[in-house]
């Protein structure tokens, strides 16, 4: 299988192979993201380096920094999945994601409970 980046930082790489996505630390740790139906459609790191998204079926953050790896998956659920086509970064801990329709919608990355996933769910 070959990797498809989708996002690097000076630290780390996001990639996926066909529909599952990793995210690969220059020190050699690497973490499931988890799988999306359909290949993922974008991604993208955090400037500081504590997060990154990754989106296609939904949307899935991880945490960069301790612990690493750690994710949250938003608009996954059954009857309530938003197809995510681009990522932007609003602010430190904020990003906004297009959906299939175009329009913009904001998510507050620091509200997140990335306790509460577990990646290939």
């Amino acid at each position: 299988m070959t990797s498809k980046e989708l996002a690097r930082s000076a630290a780390y790489i996001v990639q996926h192979e066909y529909e599952q996505a990793s995210v690969i630390a220059a020190d050699g740790r690497q973490a499931s993201v988890g799988e999306f139906y359909g290949d993922p459609a974008a991604a993208l790191i955090d400037v500081d380096e504590q997060w990154c998204a990754v989106a296609g079926e939904g949307l899935v953050l991880c945490r960069l920094g301790q612990p690493f790896g750690q994710c949250a998956a938003y608009f996954r659920q059954p009857g309530a999945v938003r197809w995510i086509t681009a990522l932007r970064q609003t602010g430190p801990f904020a990003l906004e994601w297009q959906g299939e329709d175009g329009a913009w919608s904001a998510l507050d990355v620091e509200a997140a409970d990335v306790s509460a996933y577990a990646p290939g769910r």
